[in-house]
């Protein structure tokens, strides 16, 4: 239960305790966040729910160590296929990965569609769009924001959450200086979630419990995936690599890299300025996980535009959810006491 209610806000519920890991024999060295993380990103590149690799039944629920089902033992290969091609091929760069043959199905398509239409002579080139500079872009989205120091201010956040079955559920944030604390009010009752400097906890109906270091991880993560993107954190080496459409909106893409293992694209309303979507990609052995921050409804705020919808797009389909704010305070006063556990709690 404690689980389920924790994946009804910020976090998800990771199987099995952290220091559980059984009979992982490739993807080593991660975290169980990150290993749960990269099983989210080979589960969607197949359109198949866990069970399809992993045993489970009714009297002992999931059992990840199994190597019963042949689909598991087969997935291991894939793995190690997956790594060699990029290894020897492409420099080791994850340019192949589980989507790049399965494209959500069981089964990759190794043929082409008959009959087939003659195809155009010559073949038509697409010309290479014009790109603006970087610093264009940047002061552009400077300059729609308004007053972006107003965005490094303690804020009060209330609107509503839909998770994946598209149900609004009340919610309330407390964001400052990097510590954060939500409230929202499930079908189980009153649920709260806090971080703060040295760790996080939760509260539920049936009391507060502490974050384990991956809940944390987990935690840190999604609260920046939700955050707006301030000008100023754009780095300077960003390069401005092309324009698509998203929706009925023509954007310019930044890309950057944020570490070895992890680059950012940002896409940019070419008619407001406007940041409409962050991608953050992240390297595992298997390809890039992709996390996708849809921004809309900007509005003014005391003289900054402020997102009134975002949009968070996960391979964990459980986790990922709909934030419709309705209120949104900045330089707000918070109270320091909210980050911190209960007096009496286990945290």
């Amino acid at each position: 239960m404690r689980k389920t209610l924790l994946a009804l806000a910020l976090i998800v519920a990771i199987p099995g305790a952290r220091g559980e890991q059984k009979n992982v024999q490739l993807l080593t060295g991660m975290s169980d966040f990150q290993l749960q993380r990269t099983m989210n990103f080979m589960r969607a590149s197949l359109g198949v729910h866990c069970d399809f690799c992993h045993v489970v039944n009714d009297k002992t629920g999931w059992d990840f160590a199994s190597d019963e089902k042949g689909t598991k033992r087969t997935a291991r290969h894939m793995i190690q296929m997956v790594e060699q091609i990029n290894q020897g091929s492409f420099d080791g760069n994850p340019v192949v990965s589980c989507t790049t043959c399965h494209r959500g199905t069981t089964r990759p398509v190794s043929l082409p569609q008959l009959p087939q239409a003659p195809p155009p002579f010559p073949t038509p080139v697409a010309p290479r769009p014009a790109l603006p500079p970087l610093e264009e872009v940047v002061k552009r989205y400077a300059a729609a924001l308004g007053d972006t120091s107003k965005l490094q201010q303690p804020r009060v956040l209330k609107g509503t959450r839909e998770g994946y079955d598209g149900k609004p559920l009340p919610l309330e944030l407390q964001e400052a200086g990097g510590n954060v604390h939500v409230s929202m009010e499930t079908p189980n009752g009153r649920l709260e979630q806090a971080l703060n400097a040295t760790g996080g906890w939760a509260r539920t109906i049936k009391g507060v419990q502490p974050f384990n270091p991956d809940e944390v991880e987990n935690f840190r993560q999604l609260t920046a995936a939700y955050a707006p993107l301030s000008p100023e954190s754009i780095p300077a080496d960003a390069k401005v690599v092309g324009k698509e459409k998203i929706g009925d909106r023509d954007t310019v893409i930044v890309a950057s890299r944020i570490n070895d293992t992890m680059r950012q694209r940002l896409f940019f309303d070419s008619a407001t300025g406007l940041l409409v979507r962050r991608q953050i990609l992240k390297r595992v052995p298997v390809g890039e996980i992709p996390q996708q921050t849809d921004f809309d409804d900007y509005r003014d705020v005391g003289g900054v535009k402020f997102p009134f919808f975002v949009r968070l797009s996960l391979v964990d389909p459980w986790v990922g959810s709909t934030r419709r704010y309705t209120d949104v305070q900045l330089g707000a006063k918070v109270d320091d006491s909210v980050f911190n556990p209960p007096a009496g709690s286990r945290s």
